[in-house]
């Protein structure tokens, strides 16, 4: 998309034209990815072992901790979606309260 935002030799003019297609088509991609990515997330946390709270189970593990960063950070951003997530909202509640991530 880099490409089609700033190709070369084009007139002055004409630039903001492939740059608001490009930035079109990267809003749709996005917005299509971060769904499906919403989706697996609450699905992996519904098939947790044991029905546990984590994705591997009743315990944090190193796959939660590596997953609290994105996590996280997308439940500050994507409030209003996550209410049709609540097993990722929940998720991302516990994550936030963990006492290392705290300190």
């Amino acid at each position: 998309m880099t490409a089609v935002k700033n190709p070369p030799g084009m007139p002055f003019f004409v630039k903001p034209l492939p740059r608001l297609v490009a930035g079109q088509v990267e809003k749709a991609f996005l917005a299509r990815n971060i769904q499906s990515h919403l989706e697996f997330l609450e699905d992996q946390l519904r098939s947790s072992p044991n029905g546990g709270a984590y994705l591997c189970g009743t315990e944090l593990t190193a796959a939660d901790i590596m997953m609290s960063f994105p996590v996280i950070a997308m439940s500050g951003r994507l409030e209003e979606q996550l209410d049709k997530f609540p097993l990722l909202k929940g998720y991302a509640d516990r994550l936030e309260k963990e006492e290392g991530y705290i300190r």
